[in-house]
Order: structure tokens, then sequence, then C-alpha cells
């Protein structure tokens, strides 16, 4: 197959890509159709670990003026090479990453986000050793002071430096040639939301610190700012932007941009092929992508999407544990740490929504139903909300990362709304896991350390009498009378499979996908398999106490339905010549009324 190149993975500089022969995913025409653009501060916002950071290193390498001797060996070998567009290398491009800006505090964020503008800045000047400001250590509590003194001094560095300037600007004295690129502009602002409210609508606020950052560049694009490229996750503290900077343009559900980051399915088959002696290692190519699709893929950003998204940083470290172990493994058994969301994202959500619409909201997620929305917020005012309405919350879902854009040309019938779903399996594991952790908190010490019995099946046994009581156990001590009222099967199965993930000693899956002869794709409730390689199946049930004492024939109606979908399961292609143990557990509150072998 060639020469491999090395695993771009945790690689966000686009130079270090080209010289360490590292394979990347072309995305430079994506510069052209930013170039052709009507706005020249566009914002383009995506979920976390798509690749955004690449493609704003990609814009820095393209448009500075002292990186144009590096151009052709960084961009030689990509399709934006053979356009050879007039505006490559004739800005003085500056960078804002406010990624690793925090702060629970006012001073200790104001501190942060001033060294987020100075490490710009000092970036900056190491490709323009001309450019003098010495920054003044009192400047880090006033990053506003900061900005407006960095854009007084690029203007006074022009008119030193005619060289860089047309001369009709330097004839207006308006040296107006900078390009800002700000990155994660966002990411500051959601956690502080999450920890902070009163803070987050301190710097929100008509009179606060993002709202007066962004009149500031607003006022610097009528003498030094010629453009500015804004990159993020979420619309929740866009409105700052757009009303202090109301002359941005939020591009993210443009048609034109779905895939600028993320990779296709053509993209990471020519990735894969790139990184991955698939041959040498028996792996069947389009085997090992069809699994990566349902674990990783499923992403669109428009109604118009021709195709979905893979994500780059979960298809990356997946391809590196191939290689790692030299053999195929189930990419449902492999996740990114660095893509693990922070369950405190949906905090702020579960604190701030009515019971009845957040209940709607897991019942359809963890159905996996679709949602109808008649438009994304694209701009969310945290300042005038107290609740969040159903819309808001799906946009913010959304922006997340949990839901997708499912596009017209899946609908049997197209929709006048937007048709939101979850895009994939990695993303149902992780929005159950947040809910269960901080909807149903586990409140005391003998919770946080429970563990369930599951010593029959390390001893490869068929009575599983003492795993469901351990199972009881755990949820008559976390489940309250108002969990009870609303509780449904997807929940309480949630719950526990949330739990047993914990256990190190058997092998668990939730929702494993089989194929079964002549039917198709089944998916289990819970798979486990232990030492011996017995595997265990599965299939929970649940009815409401109440429903129960008004209907008696419903534990038998669960019975039957559910032994019904055991027998199909156990004909699965994957489960010949396999020791195969299938249950049926019925819960009706906390207890469990009916469990059978079948």
């Amino acid at each position: 197959m060639g020469e491999f190149f090395k695993n771009p993975y945790g690689t966000s500089s686009f130079e270090i890509m080209v010289q360490q022969k590292k394979a990347f995913v072309d995305k430079t025409m994506f510069i052209k159709t930013l170039d052709q653009l009507d706005s020249d501060y566009p914002i383009l916002l995506r979920p976390r670990r798509f690749g955004k950071s690449t493609f704003v290193s990609m814009l820095k390498y393209f448009y500075d003026r002292r990186l144009l001797d590096v151009y052709d060996k960084v961009f030689a070998k990509t399709k934006i090479y053979q356009e050879n567009l007039p505006s490559h290398n004739t800005y003085h491009v500056i960078v804002f990453d406010f990624s690793y800006v925090s702060g629970n505090r006012k001073k200790e964020l104001y501190e942060n986000f001033s060294s987020a503008l100075v490490d710009g800045i000092s970036d900056f000047q190491s490709r323009y050793p001309s450019f003098e400001y010495s920054i003044d250590p009192d400047s880090y509590s006033n990053p506003i002071l900061l900005i407006n003194t960095f854009f007084l001094k690029y203007r006074e560095w022009g008119k030193q430096h005619p060289e860089f300037f047309s001369q009709n600007q330097q004839e207006m004295s308006i040296f107006k040639n900078l390009y800002i690129i700000i990155d994660e502009y966002d990411n500051f602002a959601n956690e502080i939301l999450n920890t902070n409210r009163v803070l987050f609508k301190d710097i929100t606020s008509g009179s606060g610190l993002l709202k007066d950052f962004y009149k500031t560049i607003k006022a610097a694009t009528a003498t030094v700012i010629a453009k500015t490229f804004i990159t993020g996750v979420s619309s929740i503290s866009l409105d700052s932007i757009t009303s202090g900077f109301n002359i941005a343009t939020n591009i993210t559900n443009s048609p034109k941009f779905n895939e600028y980051a993320g990779m296709t399915e053509q993209e990471l088959r020519n990735i894969i092929m790139k990184l991955v002696d698939y041959k040498s290692y028996h792996i069947d190519l389009d085997h090992m992508i069809d699994s990566m699709r349902q674990t990783y893929n499923g992403y669109a950003f428009t109604k118009k999407a021709k195709q979905k998204l893979f994500n780059n940083s979960l298809c990356l470290n997946y391809i590196r544990e191939i290689n790692d172990n030299q053999e195929y493994i189930d990419p449902s058994l492999v996740f990114d740490e660095a893509c693990n969301y922070d369950p405190t994202k949906l905090y702020d959500l579960v604190k701030n929504t009515e019971p009845s619409q957040l209940n709607k909201i897991i019942q359809t997620y963890f159905n996996d139903q679709f949602f109808e929305l008649t438009n994304l917020s694209k701009s969310l005012n945290i300042n005038q909300i107290n609740r969040y309405d159903y819309d808001t919350i799906l946009s913010i879902l959304f922006y997340l990362g949990y839901l997708t854009i499912k596009p017209e040309y899946e609908q049997i019938q197209v929709s006048e709304k937007l048709l939101l779903v979850c895009p994939n399996k990695v993303m149902r594991k992780i929005f159950r896991k947040c809910f269960v952790e901080y909807y149903f908190y586990e409140q005391d010490d003998f919770l946080k350390s429970f563990s369930f019995d599951v010593t029959s099946i390390e001893n490869d046994s068929e009575d599983l009498s003492l795993f469901i009581a351990s199972c009881e156990n755990y949820l008559g001590g976390r489940l309250t009378n108002q969990h009870l009222f609303r509780m449904t099967e997807s929940e309480l199965v949630a719950i526990l499979k949330t739990k047993l993930e914990s256990i190190k000693s058997l092998n668990f899956k939730d929702e494993y996908a089989i194929q079964v002869p002549a039917i198709g794709e089944k998916f289990i409730d819970l798979y486990i398999e232990n030492q011996a390689q017995s595997i265990y199946i599965i299939e929970f049930k649940y009815i409401s106490k109440a429903a129960l004492e008004r209907n008696a024939k419903l534990v038998d109606q669960k019975r039957v339905e559910a032994e019904q979908q055991l027998k199909i399961y156990k004909k699965a292609t994957s489960f010949q010549n396999k020791n195969v143990r299938a249950y049926s557990m019925i819960f009706a509150d906390c207890k469990c009324v009916h469990y059978a072998k079948v």
C-alpha cells in the first residue's frame, strides 16, 4: 500500500502536519468559499473536537504576510494551491485562542482573558519584530484597554511601515489590513454559566466584558480590521457578539460550510488508507468504516446537507487504537477521553428547565426518536432567560453535539421544520451518562460506593437472582417517589447501565447491535461477557406500580414481548457457536416482578 503517514491526532498546527508528514483532511477549498462570502466577519460554530482549530491554523498560514515564505511548502499539495488566490499572504493575522480561559471570580477571569490576548499579541510580534508593544502588567485587569491599545499601536506601526499597506490606505491613514481570528470564543463563558450564573450575566450584560470586547472589535473595523473569523461551539453567549459586533454574520447552518469541519465518509476512507495497513492486519476496510459509521458518524448542520460527517477526534483516536493493537476492534469499545463531554455542560439545563419539558426530551432521546424544531436559536440571551423553553433546550443540545439535523435526503417526506436526531451511539451514551449523573444524582456515600453483585455472572452461573436483588437495592436507594412518578423503561435501563459500566471484571455493552438473518439489525438492551467468554443478554421491561395495580395482566404482556425479542436475538450471526444466555427482567417501580431465562 506504500508509505504510511503519521496520525495527526492531537495536532492542530497545519504546518506541523505538513512538516512531519501527518495525514490530514484537505479542507483548504473552504478558504475560497470564505473569500467569496458577502460578509467579512463570519461566525462558524461546530461541536467540540471537530477540527476547528486546525482550520484556524490553516487560515493563519494562508493569509499572514510574514508566512509567505512557507506558503509553497505548506500548501503545495492542497487543493487551494491550484487556485492561486490573490488574497493569500496579504493580511496581518492575529489569533486569539480563548480555549484555556477560565475563572470563577471576576478578577481571575479578566486576568486570564487578558493573558489570552497577550499570547495572541506576542505571537504577532514574533512574526513582526518591528511591531513594538510593551505590555503593562497592570493592563491585565483591563482587557478592553489592552486590546484598544493594541489597535492604536498597530495603526501607528502602519504609518511607520507603509510597505505593508496600499497607497490608498496610506493616503487615508486607515491602515486597515488586520485579520483577527478568534478560536473557541465561547468556551470560558459556557464554563462560567454552569458554575457561576451571576458572573455569566455580569460579563454578558450591556456593559459586560464580552459585549464591550466585541464593540471594540466592531469599532476597529473602521480603521484597522479588514476581516475577522470567529469560531466556537454554541450560541449560548453569541448574543454578546451580535449585540456588540452586529455586523458579524452567523454562517453556522450555511449549506456551503456543512463539511468545513469533520470528515465525510470518503475523507475517512482516504485517511484510513494513509494511516492503517489494514490488509496485513486482515481487516476488511468496508466493515471497519461501516462499524465506525454507527459509532462516530451522523452529523449534519443544515437541512440541505448532501452527506453526514464523522467526528475527527473520535475517528483518529480509534485508528490509533487499531494500529497499536494491529487488529480490528469494535469502535463501540473505543472512546476518546479528550472528547468526554463534562456532565456539568447539561447541569444548567437540568436546573433551569421545567421537569415536564425535560422529561419529554429525555424520553424522545432515549427512545431514538426525532425532535421537530421550527428554527435553531442562533443567538441566545441568557440574561433574559429564567427558565429554558423547549426550543431553546433543543438548540443548545444541537450546538453541543447531542443532537444534529436530519438532512432532507434522509427524510421520506420532507418536513418544513428542522428534524433533530441523536447523531450516533457515542453521543447517546454520553447524554445518558450526563443525564443519570445529574438528574438522578447519587445523594450519599452508600450509593456512590454501591457495587452490584455480579459474582454469578463472573462464575458463569445461570442463576442471576443475587444480581437482580442488588439492582433492586440500588434503585430503591436512588429513586424518590418524584422520580418513580414519571419513570419509564428507558430511564430505568439508563440508570442501571451507567452504574454497571464501572465494573471492570466484565465486558458490558449497551444497545449492542447484532445482525439477525432474514430480519436485519437489532439492538440488545444489555450485553455482558465474562472471562469464560459466556454471553449474557438481558431485555428489560418496565411497568409503573400504579399501572400494574390497574392491570395485573401487564406483566404477562411484557413477558411475552421480551421473550419474543430474545428468541430473535439468539439467532444473531455473531452468536453462532457461542454460549449465549438470555434473560427477561420486568420491573415495577424498583422491584423486579418477573425474571426468567429464555
